[in-house]
């Protein structure tokens, strides 16, 4: 594998995860949020914060070419656990970030839950909404909570990708770079 590709594709994941939580952290912030699909919309962006943050982690533990490192995260869809089942860290904070992930059964949540339909369906019991939507979405310190739990992920994932550098434009090697950008391209086919 290439390692310059690696962290560039490692960092693009990072990239996202950082968006989604700045989206959550504006969003959470401006409003009040008493619809259910604002809230479900919330939850959807710190789902994909940490889907993306486990996707970087992912491209930074692997071995194996590109191609085959983006298929195994491909397999694995939107699921969280199943991202996590894939990571062989067993730094202190990761355990601590995976123990959270079960003790409140993440996995629950999906991120088909934006849609506002689906999201109406999955936080009802018996027509109204339930305990499901009041303990968890509905309130502030249960989705707050959720959030810094992925900020730290981020943070931890963050520290495992090699440090910004600048480079002078004379050692740039424009071959290596039009090969990388060829690699990139071919992943997604």
């Amino acid at each position: 594998m290439n390692e310059k590709l690696r962290q560039d594709i490692a960092g693009f994941f990072l990239q996202d995860s950082g968006d989604y939580l700045a989206r959550f952290s504006m969003l959470f912030n401006e409003n009040g949020f008493t619809h259910i699909g604002d809230r479900s919309k919330l939850l959807v962006d710190i789902l994909f914060s940490i889907e993306c943050s486990l996707k970087a982690l992912i491209f930074l533990e692997s071995q194996d070419d590109e191609k085959t490192t983006y298929n195994r995260i491909k397999k694995c869809s939107h699921r969280i656990e199943k991202l996590i089942s894939t990571i062989q860290s067993v730094d202190a904070e990761f355990l601590n970030f995976k123990n959270f992930v079960s003790q409140i059964s993440l996995d629950e949540y999906s991120i088909c839950s934006r849609y506002s339909l689906e999201s109406n369906i999955y936080f009802r019991e018996n027509g109204v909404l339930g305990n499901r939507y009041y303990s968890t979405i509905a309130n502030p310190n249960w989705i707050e909570t959720l959030y810094e739990e992925a900020k730290k992920l981020k943070r931890y994932v963050d520290s495992k990708k090699a440090p910004f550098s600048v480079i002078c434009l004379s050692d740039i090697d424009l071959n290596e770079l039009l090969e990388n950008q060829k690699r990139l391209s071919d992943i997604a086919k």
